[in-house]
């Protein structure tokens, strides 16, 4: 259930590996952003039950986490380069330095950030929380 659990609290980097522009759009931000105040909300109950305090609930966090720590690198992205950050997988044209850093920074971030809140809540979960 863990791995499950884990997986779930990586969506939107997932849906911005997959379908980027669907975190752009106002229509489809608005969606993605309820799914991850449920998930938030889902991870924090989780915590509270006897089923979720031995588990990687607090993944379930990093939804809610990532998708604004995505809303914020975009905004600077977009100040400093004038133009959406593109994906840059198995692409290498020069001139996209910029965007392989703006994806780094974010995928890798949003792993160790799911990381940190699931090992931080069962931590927390150990003591008593």
């Amino acid at each position: 259930m863990d791995y499950i659990v884990f997986m779930t609290g990586l969506f939107v980097p997932v849906v911005a590996l997959f379908k980027r522009e669907l975190l752009i759009e106002s229509a489809s931000f608005r969606v993605i952003l309820i799914i991850s105040v449920i998930l938030f909300i889902v991870g924090i109950a989780l915590h509270f039950t006897y089923v979720g305090r031995n588990s990687s609930s607090g993944a379930l966090l990093t939804s809610l986490m990532s998708l604004g720590i995505y809303r914020v690198l975009r905004k600077i992205f977009i100040k400093r380069y004038r133009h959406e950050p593109r994906d840059t997988w198995f692409i290498w044209t020069s001139g996209l330095a910029a965007d392989r850093l703006f994806n780094i920074v974010f995928f890798v971030g949003s792993s160790w950030l799911a990381t940190l809140n699931a090992l931080v809540m069962w931590e927390l979960s150990q003591r008593g929380w």
